[in-house]
């Protein structure tokens, strides 16, 4: 043989192996996501699982939002020998009839999902029944559903976790989705050679959740709600709500609203709205002390004379306003005692319109405090005709909500200062332990020392001989605001003479507040045909319910004569 010929096709046999190794290589290199990810095509596929969440605790570590580990069971029915004895021994695990499990098993030939969120405490027992009836087909999947243990109980706060998705959908749930975490996670099932899947080869996570510590005191949240049911039982309320607020840090301790859910079944349910976040109504008489405040700080009120309250009616601007009874000459003091809108009206058209507006917005009206999702600002325009400030110092034309009602009178209680509301204490990493701390936020000093030494001794006699007189304590010193407002009725293009809202806000105990309190219903009944509708008569009477059992909950001594006291009904 020629050598020339044997070099020349050696040669080639040598440059052939070199192109094959420079294309492995470049497989090897350059092309191998791609191919990985056509090879996975071909032999994998990917089903979708429900990731754990962190978790949520209240302010004492009671736990009230957890997921909680799960199963779900697959099988691929082409692949199950004996259908019906897989459907049978299932069905007494899973208690889940037989005749559905033969349905799913007879109807479908490739992947099928049996049985989703199943306790994982089952999953040995399924393990076994696999080996027994040596039905390897039968798969497990891990995954997680969430759990709310105390049902209801601030369940329009916590709000909830869709069951498909794993994300929050309401409340703080959703406000910290990037917190939690959780989600949608995939796992890769095996394919044969026909593209049925028939073994797990990995799971793929891609998720850090940490935990919620919240504001939120169970038992102050269980006895707030207790007090609220037994109150729409009693009057049945459109809407109804009490709040519970430190007027010293702004934390929200408790937040119970009415109608309720419970997010473990949260899809039974028409609506998930927390109206102490997401409603603002019309505040009634609960802006006068503000109106008063607002008179002391420009020096236009005289608490040394009487002024004539009109016996029931005043005009402005050719607006005939009414009170709610014939007041003659009432004191400063007695005009916020007693509520009289004629003598309200009178100490807001003395004010500079423009500072009793700016006082109005400097508390908090007018914009949302951004705590909650989907949170309503309230509307407060400012007017300087003389009609439209009588009408907005008697909490009429312009609205807020409960939580900045809640705000404004903490601002009383704690020295004159407006917070911010706050609902989470923490944010804790429960793997390395590192935390997010929230501290008290203040937003300004918004009322005068001067205004409020005055307030304080006139809302302590609201309660006391006032307007809120029903729901004084016998132990306890309570100092706050009764408010009314009537609702516009479409029917008759006119203010309603049935239809309601009802306020009580304050704080206790009056010389050493602990608590701030509002409570709020819109349209509650009558309970005799005869009786008056207004926040003296529905609202305040709730705080007989409500303070002698958050007093004795934290063991606080009374502050009247009158020794020990007993509560029924306590956690």
């Amino acid at each position: 043989m020629n050598k020339t010929r044997v070099y020349l096709f050696s040669g080639l046999i040598v440059i052939g192996f070199i192109l094959v190794i420079i294309r492995l290589a470049y497989f090897q290199i350059y092309k191998r996501d791609e191919f990985l990810s056509y090879i996975q095509k071909q032999y994998y596929t990917k089903e979708n699982i429900v990731l754990p969440r962190g978790t949520i605790f209240d302010s004492k570590g009671k736990i009230l939002g957890i997921s909680v580990p799960t199963i779900s069971i697959y099988a691929i029915p082409r692949y199950i020998k004996n259908k019906k004895e897989v459907a049978r021994n299932l069905s007494r695990i899973l208690k889940i009839p037989e005749s559905r499990l033969l349905n799913k098993l007879y109807n479908h030939s490739r992947y099928v999902v049996l049985a989703e969120n199943v306790d994982k405490s089952l999953k040995p027992r399924i393990q076994n029944l696999r080996k027994m009836l040596k039905e390897w087909n039968i798969g497990i999947v891990e995954s997680s559903v969430r759990y709310y243990p105390l049902k209801s109980v601030a369940g329009t706060t916590i709000g909830f976790v869709s069951r498909k998705e794993g994300i929050g959908l309401e409340g703080l749930e959703y406000k910290y989705n990037k917190v939690l975490g959780g989600g949608i996670g995939k796992i890769l099932l095996m394919k044969d050679a026909s593209g049925n899947p028939f073994t797990i080869e990995k799971e793929i996570k891609n998720t850090n959740p940490k935990d919620l510590i919240l504001t939120i005191d169970s038992n102050i949240q269980y006895i707030t709600e207790e007090v609220l049911k037994e109150f729409v039982k009693e009057r049945k309320p459109k809407e109804a709500a009490i709040i519970i607020m430190n007027p010293f840090t702004g934390e929200i301790l408790a937040n119970a609203t009415y109608p309720g859910y419970d997010p473990n079944r949260y899809w039974l349910y028409k609506s998930h709205k927390n109206i102490t976040f997401h409603s603002a109504y019309e505040p009634g008489s609960l802006v006068k002390p503000f109106v008063l405040a607002e008179a002391i700080d420009e020096n236009v009120v005289n608490f040394k004379k009487k002024y004539y309250c009109g016996e029931g009616k005043i005009v402005v601007d050719g607006k005939k306003i009414r009170d709610h009874k014939k007041f003659k000459m009432l004191t400063a003091e007695e005009i916020i005692i007693y509520s009289s809108n004629v003598g309200a009206i009178k100490l807001a058209l003395k004010l500079d319109p423009k500072k009793f507006y700016k006082k109005l917005f400097s508390l908090g009206f007018g914009k949302s405090t951004k705590t909650f999702p989907g949170e309503a600002s309230g509307i407060l325009k400012p007017d300087y005709r003389p009609v439209q400030v009588a009408y907005a110092s008697i909490g009429q034309s312009w609205t807020a909500t409960p939580i900045q009602i809640a705000l404004a009178y903490s601002a009383i209680a704690n020295g004159g200062y407006l917070l911010k509301p706050r609902l989470v204490k923490e944010i804790v990493d429960p793997f390395s332990g590192e935390k997010t701390v929230y501290e008290k936020e203040v937003v300004g000093k918004v009322l005068s020392d001067r205004s409020l030494k005055k307030l304080r001794e006139i809302l302590i006699n609201v309660v006391e001989i006032g307007t809120a007189k029903k729901g004084k304590s016998k132990y306890f010193t309570i100092a706050g605001k009764t408010g009314t407002a009537q609702k516009y009725d479409p029917k008759i293009k006119a203010l309603s003479t049935e239809k309601f809202y009802t306020w009580f806000a304050g704080y206790f105990p009056a010389e050493n507040p602990k608590f701030t309190v509002v409570i709020f219903a819109n349209e509650p009944q009558k309970t005799y045909r005869w009786e008056r509708i207004g926040g003296g008569s529905v609202s305040s009477p709730v705080l007989k319910a409500l303070v002698d059992r958050l007093m004795f909950y934290i063991k606080e001594k009374p502050d009247k004569n009158g020794g020990s006291y007993a509560v029924k009904n306590t956690p």
